[in-house]
Formats: structure tokens, C-alpha cells, sequence
């Protein structure tokens, strides 16, 4: 494995593509990435696979895909290490028959560590760090999609086009038609997307990634759907409407977890800034 630091600045100020798997994905044509760069993340795949570079933080998904699909052996990967629900030598053991493989280390809920806390100021010094390319430690809240922005902006991605991941926020189902009754018998009791105990820390942390992306002179566009004009309708979310969705986020920590929260609270900024 490498770091993805080896790939700074190889797309600087070249369209990036990242394509989530949530329902508008069966608005686009099968060969939308034909010509692209393009990022798949997890179960995307299965629509784009022509992608660039596939991206994951999830070993299920992984184990899936190489099990079914010959031709992800043959692009190149990007994960979040240690993979959320294994251990590093587990992660490492998973991949290691893969070729292309750039990694990061996995920091979740940036920057305390608590699921909810998203910090502004803080991502706009993970933004700054992946365009100057300082830093090995990155995460999200919630969402793969959170890991791969911070990689597309380390490869100076401009503008960044993030499709199929509107957070619960596009009707429909979990996922695409190709990957949702995968997906359900992978996974048949994680929370919906729709859950604002699930979405409402994702939504704001997409935000926050995107506004600073803008301070930096990055366009990052959050596409809803396909459309054969050039000009796509896209999530503009104001910090009005943040702060409405917020009025639907009631976490239930557990008296053992607000403990552990206090003392991540503590350590966690020193190591997820490096």
C-alpha cells in the first residue's frame, strides 16, 4: 500500500468525478464516466465500472466486490485505513492482493471523535492540509463520500462533481436499482439515510467540506440529478436550512458512551490534525 500522498496534484485543475450509489444514480447513462475521472464509492461500482479509481472505508463492500467482479482488481483503489469494522493487519490482509492501492489513515467523526460534533474550522484545516498535501490523517461522519473529497482536493481536483449521495435528501430508495437489494441483504439493519440521527452529521460535514473548498478557490458541485443540459440542479443547502434539519438530530448516547466522548473529546483533535 502506499500513501495517498503520492497521487498530490497528478488531476490539478481537472474535473474529478465522485459518484455515490443513492437513487439518482439510475438517472445517468451507463457510460457517464466514459472519458472522466471518475471515483467510485463502494457499491457504485456496479453502475460506473469504468471508474478511475474506486474508493472504500467498508470491508463488506470490498469482500463483495472482489468476490463478483474481476474487473476491480483492475482500477485503482483508494481506502480509508484501518477499514471501519477490522482491525489494521485484517485491512491490510484484505487488500494485499490488490495492485494500486493508495490509503490514508482513518480517523472517524473528525475531530473529537463523537458522531454529530462536526467542526467547521476544523475541516477548513483538513481542506487546507489535503491541497498542500501535509497531512496522512483524514475521516467523516458517516459517509465514505467525506473520505474521497479530501482525496479528490489532495489531487487538485477543480471543479469536483460529487453525484448519487444526496444523504437521504433524493426520494426513492437506499441505493440505485443495482445495488439496493445487494445492499439490504448485506446490511439489513443499518439505519436509512433518511434517519436524521444518521443524515443530519453527514449533511452538515458535505457542507462544511464545501465551504471551504469555496474559500479556497475549489468549486465543488452536489449534483442531484442527471440532466442532458450543461448545467446540472444541484443540493444549495444555506446554514438556514442546516440549521432546520438540526432541529431533527436527537443522538441517544448511552451514559458509558458520554463518558468516552469526554475523553476522546480530549486527545482526538492532537491526533486527527496530523
Amino acid at each position: 500500500m502506499k500513501y495517498i500522498n503520492e497521487l498530490a496534484g497528478i488531476h490539478k485543475n481537472r474535473p474529478i468525478w465522485i459518484a455515490g450509489s443513492d437513487p439518482s444514480l439510475d438517472t445517468y447513462p451507463e457510460q457517464f464516466f466514459n472519458g472522466k475521472i471518475g471515483m467510485t464509492l463502494h457499491m457504485a461500482y456496479l453502475k460506473f465500472q469504468d471508474t478511475t479509481y474506486m474508493y472504500a472505508n467498508e470491508s463488506d463492500r470490498v469482500k463483495y466486490l472482489k468476490e463478483n467482479y474481476p474487473g476491480y482488481y483492475n482500477v485503482k483503489h483508494i481506502y480509508g485505513y484501518p477499514f471501519y469494522d477490522i482491525s489494521r493487519s485484517e485491512s491490510r490482509k484484505l487488500v494485499e492482493d490488490l495492485s494500486n492501492v493508495y490509503t490514508f489513515r482513518l480517523r472517524p467523526y473528525p475531530p473529537y471523535g463523537i458522531r454529530g460534533v462536526v467542526d467547521w474550522n476544523f475541516t477548513y484545516k483538513k481542506v487546507h492540509q489535503a491541497i498542500h498535501n501535509s497531512a496522512k490523517v483524514f475521516g467523516g461522519h458517516g459517509t465514505c463520500l467525506h473520505g474521497a473529497l479530501y482525496c479528490a482536493i489532495m489531487m487538485g481536483g477543480n471543479p469536483i462533481n460529487i453525484i448519487g449521495a444526496g444523504h437521504g435528501m433524493y426520494k426513492g430508495d437506499e441505493h440505485f436499482k443495482g445495488a439496493v437489494n445487494i445492499d439490504k441483504e448485506m446490511r439489513p439493519t443499518v439505519p436509512s439515510f433518511s434517519d436524521p440521527n444518521n443524515n443530519v452529521p453527514i449533511i452538515s460535514q458535505t457542507m462544511a467540506i464545501i465551504e471551504a473548498c469555496k474559500k479556497e478557490g475549489i468549486e465543488v458541485n452536489w449534483i442531484k440529478e442527471y440532466s442532458d443540459s450543461v448545467k446540472y440542479e444541484t443540493y444549495n443547502l444555506t446554514l438556514e436550512d442546516l440549521f432546520e434539519i438540526r432541529k431533527k438530530y436527537n443522538p441517544n448516547f448511552s451514559k458509558w458512551q458520554k463518558i468516552k466522548n469526554s475523553i476522546k473529546s480530549i486527545y482526538n483533535p492532537i491526533i486527527n490534525l496530523r
